[in-house]
């Protein structure tokens, strides 16, 4: 990870967590949000101790949960999302928390991915996700990686809600059952795919 560009820090070391270690973990949050990535509690940790590589002013164990509960309290911009085995951190400065959302699903694998945006479309918006949708950006999943996770899904529990519907066009939609009704999906589908093409 390169270094995010830090002026006129100094270290201050009073027996508590160091102030500027806030502002540097914060740094780099930021960073790493304008490079469209997310950063875990261990890479800022690691990169804050490393800036503070001084016996006297060590982040402790018992410093590095404070260090990132105040990051997140002093700065409106950032916010935290807990999954793929971390804490996730993100600056709102420089990506949505839908996309945020979508990076932290990513790290959790293509089959959390799919499911997830499905299960979300479903709820929220009440629509259908064409499969393609997942092999174009934010998501740039392979061919393989979309049918391999179909697959997947279609043999593990947890996920029977995962349903999908062709249209008269050949298009694979995906909905979630529990959250929209088939015969809706399917009108949908066909709206989306046919229906406006054909009628513009």
């Amino acid at each position: 990870m390169k270094d995010p560009i830090i002026k006129d820090v100094t270290v201050r070391d009073n027996g508590t967590l160091p102030g500027d270690a806030v502002a540097m973990a914060a740094a780099v949050v930021r960073e790493r949000s304008a490079d469209a990535l997310l950063v875990s509690a261990s890479e800022i940790t690691l990169y804050v101790q490393k800036r503070l590589a001084s016996p006297d002013t060590n982040i402790s164990c018992e410093d590095i949960p404070v260090m990132l509960t105040r990051m997140v309290d002093e700065n409106e911009d950032l916010h935290s999302l807990a999954g793929a085995g971390s804490q996730w951190y993100y600056s709102s400065r420089s990506m949505t928390d839908a996309y945020a959302n979508i990076l932290l699903q990513k790290l959790e694998g293509p089959v959390r991915l799919i499911a997830e945006t499905v299960r979300h479309n479903s709820s929220a918006y009440q629509r259908p996700v064409p499969l393609e949708l997942f092999m174009a950006p934010p998501f740039n999943l392979t061919h393989q990686q979309v049918f391999d996770g179909l697959e997947t899904m279609a043999a593990t529990d947890g996920y029977e809600d995962i349903a999908s519907t062709t249209t008269s066009a050949s298009g694979v939609y995906l909905y979630s059952t529990e959250r929209l009704e088939a015969d809706h999906a399917e009108m949908l589908a066909e709206w989306f795919h046919v229906g406006q093409a054909e009628n513009p």
